[in-house]
């Protein structure tokens, strides 16, 4: 399962010369990958071996499109912070549900989260919090970040939230 993180550091292993690369989930089955060079820009031959490299050693099952990093903000992905443990997991290239749960679920105090259902014709993982105290909106907006960057490329998380 091939999480944002873990496909930025594939591509930029084997396409060095892209310094900057974000990827990006555009909802069912897509994404987005936004590169520059060292120059700050996106050759036109770059661009062709990064459509090449996610045709043929990406998963098949996303539809990538590529556009220059400047992109990103005017599409509104920014750059955003995880814990370490959370980036630890994302780095490994076999992660699994179980351990996207374990990992999950340390990061946050009195919540459980949990699997519920997978919808394969929109890539969305649904998952459930559980909560004995109402879930914040300023911590559903974390949990809701955090479960996206451990979803595979392609997918997105939803999260429906159960407490006080």
């Amino acid at each position: 399962m091939g999480t944002r993180l873990w496909m930025e550091h594939v591509v930029r292993e084997h396409l060095p010369q892209l310094r900057y690369v974000r990827i990006q989930n555009a909802g069912s089955h897509k994404a987005v990958i936004y590169a520059w060079d060292d120059q700050l820009r996106l050759q036109e031959a770059d661009a062709a071996k990064l459509m090449r490299f996610s045709a043929d050693y990406l998963p098949q099952d996303v539809c990538f499109t590529v556009k220059p990093y400047s992109a990103a903000p005017e599409d509104g992905v920014y750059p955003c912070e995880v814990p370490e443990p959370l980036r630890k997991a994302a780095m490994n290239g076999s992660l699994d549900q179980t351990a996207v749960f374990a990992v999950l679920n340390s990061l946050f105090s009195g919540i459980i989260l949990a699997y519920r259902r997978y919808d394969l014709r929109t890539g969305t993982v649904h998952m459930a919090a559980y909560s004995y105290t109402t879930i914040g909106k300023k911590d559903r907006e974390v949990i809701q970040k955090y479960a996206d960057e451990l979803m595979p490329v392609g997918s997105t998380a939803e999260v429906f939230y159960y407490g006080s």
